[in-house]
């Protein structure tokens, strides 16, 4: 039995319908269910793994019990998204995924690839939330710098001419507001950074850095009613300063760190990630825009 393995952590109303679904109509596997029945650990494709949590009031006996199993199934920092959140799956193949799901009876599976960095599948799911399983897509280095160089641009356009009290409005109800989208994309570019500039100086070193909790970051950092102004402006000036180092330095995007679990990231893969996850929340300010008609 794995210990401490899952990294999410959904909330439903009806447990047992939920575990029918993922199971059944997902493909999951059931590993485990607390023994207060409130409570199950399902795996995933590439054995990642789930926690679901039925909400319900429990007795201090049936809590005990409960906690035990999360502790001994969650990792330490956990993502818990709300309903209606866009909850992102890693997977080997998009297609493989797609063609599983139809033998299981999913008709019209809605799909989005951005070339050279991502291929997502969209399924709706039981209480509310919406799984987006991606793969991670091949891109040349020259693509990977103009995807990391337009972001500059893109992420200023889209935050052109906002008010104030724009910039506090979201999606819907819940949602992080544009302000918020853009403090959460600038501060992961800073915290990256750091790893980047390791590997290009000491290329090959073991680098030991802390998770990264973004919903953490937000309240700490007051994301809701922080202006974004020098934000902005320090987003180009650290793309820029960025790409003249890897435009200037001998095979920059193949210099490497080694993470804490022996992973070995590349220049080339942080900037292509720095890159995807930007136009990410630059097309999320862009279709809040758009719904309001900014």
């Amino acid at each position: 039995m794995s210990q401490g393995k899952a990294r999410l952590l959904l909330q439903v109303d009806n447990l047992q319908e939920s575990v029918t679904f993922y199971t059944k109509q997902l493909g999951w596997e059931l590993v485990e269910a607390a023994p207060e029945g409130h409570a199950a650990l399902l795996r995933v494709w590439l054995n990642d793994e789930v926690v679901l949590l039925q909400r319900v009031q429990l007795t201090k006996q049936e809590h005990e019990l409960q906690e035990a199993c999360l502790t001994r199934w969650l990792q330490p920092k956990t993502s818990t998204p709300q309903a209606g959140d866009l909850v992102y799956i890693g997977v080997s193949s998009v297609n493989e995924v797609e063609k599983s799901l139809q033998e299981n009876g999913w008709n019209e599976l809605r799909k989005e690839e951005e070339t050279g960095h991502i291929h997502k599948l969209f399924v709706p799911a039981v209480d509310g939330y919406i799984f987006v399983f991606w793969e991670e897509l091949f891109a040349s280095d020259d693509e990977i710098m103009k995807m990391y160089a337009d972001g500059i641009d893109e992420l200023e356009c889209a935050v052109d001419g906002l008010s104030e009290e724009q910039l506090n409005v979201t999606e819907a109800p819940g949602k992080w507001s544009i302000r918020e989208q853009v403090l959460h994309l600038i501060d992961l570019e800073l915290v990256t950074i750091h790893k980047v500039k390791f590997a290009l100086a000491e290329s090959g070193r073991t680098y030991q850095g802390n998770p990264f909790s973004q919903d953490d970051w937000r309240i700490s950092l007051h994301y809701s009613t922080r202006p974004i102004t020098y934000e902005v402006q320090l987003f180009r000036s650290l793309r820029q300063h960025i790409l003249g180092l890897c435009e200037y330095l001998p095979s920059a995007l193949d210099r490497t760190v080694i993470t804490t679990n022996n992973r070995e990231e590349s220049v080339a893969r942080l900037l292509k990630m720095m890159a995807g996850h930007a136009r990410h929340h630059v097309r999320a300010v862009e279709r809040i825009r758009e719904l309001h008609g900014f």
